[in-house]
């Protein structure tokens, strides 16, 4: 019900009015997407529940990738404009995750992607394949942070982590190239 009122207040502010033509139509759709997501996506009341406290990590999240691409626009030009022949030399690492849930996985791929300087490769089940624009951004990636902002939103999703899973984000490793 609380994703029927959600997607029918979302086309309402979409319309920008409230008529009874607005009204029906919007009643109708938000029934038909809310029918989908209960019976293809697997979404529950209780899934609805969780999502909603989880809201505060996901403003947190939000803010804290506007604030990682800021600070990488920043660097980025700072080597774009330094006359260092050392300021830009490439690297590929690899990025170790615990996230269980796919759409975590592309979230987290495409956070780093998004990010200036660093660039997502491959993703294999594990871990993340990133070419960075130096050491500076190996080092730095923003997907520490964001990994573990993710994995506590995926811990409020599925619940807690038993003992043998349970793990801070790790440390990005060098392939050599």
């Amino acid at each position: 019900m609380l994703m029927f009122l959600f997607f029918l207040a979302l086309w309402i502010l979409f319309n920008g009015r409230c008529t009874p033509d607005v009204l029906i139509v919007g009643m109708v759709l938000a029934a038909v997407v809310t029918i989908f997501a209960v019976k293809v996506c697997n979404w529950s009341v209780s899934m609805s529940r969780r999502v909603f406290l989880s809201l505060p990590q996901i403003l947190t999240y939000f803010f804290l990738l506007v604030f990682e691409i800021i600070s990488a626009n920043v660097a980025t030009i700072k080597v774009i404009l330094s006359r260092d022949p050392n300021a830009y030399r490439p690297q590929i690492f690899q990025f170790d995750s615990r996230l269980r849930r796919d759409f975590l996985w592309t979230i987290l791929a495409n956070s780093i992607t998004i990010t200036p300087g660093t660039y997502t490769i491959g993703i294999d089940r594990g871990h993340l394949t990133v070419h960075a624009l130096n050491d500076k951004f190996a080092n730095e990636t923003s997907g520490n942070r964001c990994n573990r902002l993710l994995m506590g939103i995926e811990e409020r999703l599925d619940g807690p982590r038993t003992a043998g899973k349970a793990d801070d984000a790790a440390a990005p490793e060098r392939s050599g190239r």
